[in-house]
């Protein structure tokens, strides 16, 4: 890759990652890096092979990702919003292909393991017989 393309494309890099949250459209990308729209789609296509939109989409989900690791019991709307994503059927659809499985069910098994598992002190803390008599109850 050319230096000046290079140059542009970290350039870019470093805006959207500081920016990914914003209501990002490709005038306003190709003005930031100070080349033309077109130019800014044949860089995309020629060093990510996808185009600029798709990227950034891409990179949201990336940080969705994340986000849904770290906050597994925050509502999806809310880490969608602090990822400039709206939820649409475009985002789940290409979750699904990026992670093999669907947001929900990304979030789903991050929250089992976010639950703590109960400790032995934690079950012997009933009233004598208690615990026997639910155990006794359950089977």
């Amino acid at each position: 890759m050319d230096p000046a393309d290079a140059a542009v494309m970290r350039a870019l890099a470093l805006y959207v990652a500081e920016h990914y949250a914003s209501d990002l459209r490709m005038p306003a990308l190709a003005s930031h890096v100070h080349v033309s729209v077109r130019t800014l789609q044949n860089l995309f296509h020629s060093h990510c092979g996808e185009p600029p939109l798709k990227a950034l989409r891409r990179f949201r989900l990336h940080q969705l990702n994340s986000l849904v690791l770290d906050r597994p019991w925050t509502p999806l709307r809310e880490l969608y919003r602090l990822c400039g994503l709206t939820g649409s059927v475009a985002d789940r659809d290409f979750f699904l292909e990026i992670y093999g499985l669907t947001i929900r069910e990304h979030q789903e098994g991050a929250r089992l393991k976010s639950t703590p598992v109960p400790s032995p002190s934690a079950l012997t803390e009933f009233p004598k017989g208690e615990l026997r008599h639910m155990l006794k109850a359950a089977a």
